[in-house]
């Protein structure tokens, strides 16, 4: 399921500009749970793959607002759950939000405020952002557009 707008003159969020792909999310989660990927380099995947989130109601065009599972840190802190695939998303999860809804990294980065993300949550490769790490990738990544 997609209620991701699309523009049929933009990339896809998987390649470059020039079409290349780009490396794929779940296999640089796990070059980096291995020590092979450096932190910038999931991030980097992260902001340019298609990732999954839950709903318990189903999203369409016309839904107004989502909420997303969303867990806690050892903390209490909210982490938005998102995954790399459906094919991840564990039992009792899907139990509680069924819904699988597609969105660019990217635009979960934006449109995120006052919760972290855990990448592939009960995965030996799951990756965890805080809600601050999330507020520095926008400021480091996705800083000011046209030199603003």
């Amino acid at each position: 399921m997609s209620e991701t707008p699309q523009n049929p003159d933009a990339q896809t969020p998987d390649e470059t500009p020039e079409g290349e792909q780009l490396p794929d999310l779940r296999d640089t989660l796990v070059a980096g749970r291995d020590g092979n990927a450096q932190p910038s380099e999931i991030i980097r995947a992260f902001l340019t793959s298609t990732v999954y989130f839950l709903s318990a109601e189903e999203v369409t065009p016309e839904t107004g607002s989502v909420n997303p599972l969303t867990l806690q840190d050892s903390e209490g802190n909210p982490l938005i759950a998102l995954f790399s695939g459906t094919d991840l998303v564990p039992a009792e999860y899907a139990e509680h939000a069924p819904h699988a809804v597609d969105a660019p990294g990217v635009a979960v980065v934006q449109s995120l405020a006052g919760a972290g993300i855990i990448i592939d949550a009960g995965q030996e490769h799951g990756f965890q952002i805080s809600a601050e790490g999330v507020d520095r990738i926008r400021e480091d990544f996705l800083g000011p557009v046209d030199g603003q």
